[in-house]
């Protein structure tokens, strides 16, 4: 243990003189001796160094391992972050370093390079609308938001407003009269690289409704004010819709105008009351033009259906032929209507056509033709009556008047309304006589029954005449 110390003690010594002495290499003295001789203390300690050390050596070996694995799963972690979800209704485009490598990319789990070596930009693809509420109409420039702006009733505006270039939007037409829109557009991002490469999300509305405006300006300056009130919205909403997506082609927007819609136009406000009453003349005028067209095309229905332009026709040549004195083709074209009205089949512009006529003229000949056979058949069975009648009286005209006298006494005793008394022959006696309650109670009865047969019958009338109404056109007849 002595010699132990001693060696401890020459080595600190050797130590300490090493650093307070600055002497050449060769000359200084050795830091530790090495003896040969080794206690086994020694040797024990030096086995226990070994130990330690192989110790120290596996830790570090499992910790550099430990540290690989987290090394990998980190970088795994790493490139899953880039697995990113695209919605329905939207597409995505992968970006790496900033330059698009992917495009339209379909809704679902899609993977790129995660930032910031690369990302995936989703773009909607669905319709989008938007209003342009207040930019033309007056004092509506403040806090109100577009949809309220929709909402507005002009009449809320007074007439003795005067425009307000500051405050009131307008629009200017080609004849310098004043008028006030309202505009809604539907689009869509049709080209979603050109989008994403060009356009800032923040500023697309702004930018849609600074090109419809221009649009709006450029085609109201380019028409007068009756045709921008009277003419159709669509023609004017179309023409708008054309010159904005030109102007968005040219930004390379990647936008796409589905629709633009004319919501709302109305003069200035101090003329709105003298152009209401020319649009409502002019609309109380197409009313009755097409009140006066719908019982036109309804008196035609009603009287001949689908035929009746031609019966018309061919009357008016009639009448051609009657005042140019042509008897012989007068009377072959009245042939002719005939044969149109009786359902015969005539050649109309080089083509045989069959029954053409219904409605009015059609039941009429009917009936006339029904009334017609019933009639011949009636007078000749009176014709037969009558003549065997007149053989019987020739062979006893007695018995024949007693026998048809008997016959109409018969009958009329057999009315409803007829009472019969029967007195005692030889007896005078003044009677008071009421009606009998029981026939007036039967003649109220068959009085109830002919107006109800009246009013199935006016139905079946009305139902009839239903038929033929229509809003356009005239109908076909109906197949027998």
């Amino acid at each position: 243990m002595a010699d132990n110390d001693h060696n401890l003690d020459d080595l600190v010594n050797g130590q300490d003189q090493n650093q307070s002495e600055s002497l050449p290499e060769s000359n200084r003295e050795a830091s530790v001796r090495l003896r040969g001789g080794q206690s086994a203390q020694d040797v024990t300690d030096m086995a226990r160094m070994d130990t330690a050390n192989e110790s120290l050596a596996d830790a570090l070996k499992i910790t550099y391992g430990l540290l690989k694995v987290a090394m990998v799963v980190l970088v795994g972690l790493f490139m899953i972050s880039g697995v990113q979800s695209i919605k329905e209704g939207e597409r995505g485009i992968s970006v790496r370093f900033g330059e698009q490598v992917r495009t339209n990319l379909e809704p679902g789990f899609q993977w790129s390079f995660p930032y910031p070596i690369g990302e995936i930009v989703r773009v909607g693809e669905g319709a989008i609308e938007i209003a342009v509420a207040k930019e033309f109409m007056p004092n509506v420039a403040g806090d109100h938001t577009d949809e309220a702006a929709m909402a507005f009733n002009i009449s809320r505006f007074s007439d003795s407003v005067k425009l307000n270039p500051a405050t009131h939007g307008s629009n200017i037409t080609s004849d310098f009269n004043i008028a006030h829109t309202q505009w809604s557009v539907i689009y869509r991002r049709s080209d979603h690289a050109m989008y994403v490469s060009n356009i800032i999300p923040i500023q697309e509305r702004a930018i849609l409704k600074a090109t419809i405006q221009r649009a709006v300006v450029h085609v109201i300056a380019t028409i007068n004010i009756d045709d921008l009130l009277k003419n159709s919205s669509e023609s004017i909403a179309s023409r708008v819709r054309s010159l904005a997506q030109q102007s968005l082609n040219d930004l390379d927007t990647g936008i796409s105008i589905d629709r633009v819609v004319l919501t709302r136009k109305n003069a200035a406000l101090s003329l709105r009351a003298k152009f209401n009453s020319v649009q409502t003349a002019a609309q109380t005028a197409g009313k009755a033009r097409e009140d006066s067209l719908l019982l036109r095309d309804q008196m035609l229905n009603e009287v001949a259906g689908f035929g009746s332009n031609v019966l018309i026709d061919e009357i008016n040549e009639f009448e051609r032929l009657i005042e140019l004195g042509m008897v012989d083709e007068s009377e072959a074209q009245l042939a002719r209507i005939d044969d149109i009205l009786e359902g015969r089949p005539v050649k109309i512009d080089g083509e045989m056509v069959g029954s053409l006529v219904s409605g009015e003229i059609s039941e009429l000949l009917t009936r006339a033709q029904s009334s017609s056979s019933n009639r011949v058949s009636l007078a000749i069975a009176q014709l037969e009556n009558f003549r065997s009648k007149q053989a019987q009286y020739q062979a006893n005209p007695k018995l024949m008047i007693a026998r048809d006298w008997s016959g109409a006494m018969g009958e009329f005793l057999d009315k409803d309304f007829v009472s019969t008394i029967v007195l005692p022959r030889g007896v005078s006696a003044e009677m008071l006589i009421n009606n009998d309650p029981d026939i007036a109670r039967e003649i109220d009865r068959m009085k109830k029954r002919r107006e109800a047969e009246g009013s199935i019958e006016q139905r079946r009338e009305d139902m009839r005449r239903s038929f033929y109404k229509t809003q356009r056109g005239l109908k076909e007849p109906e197949e027998p």
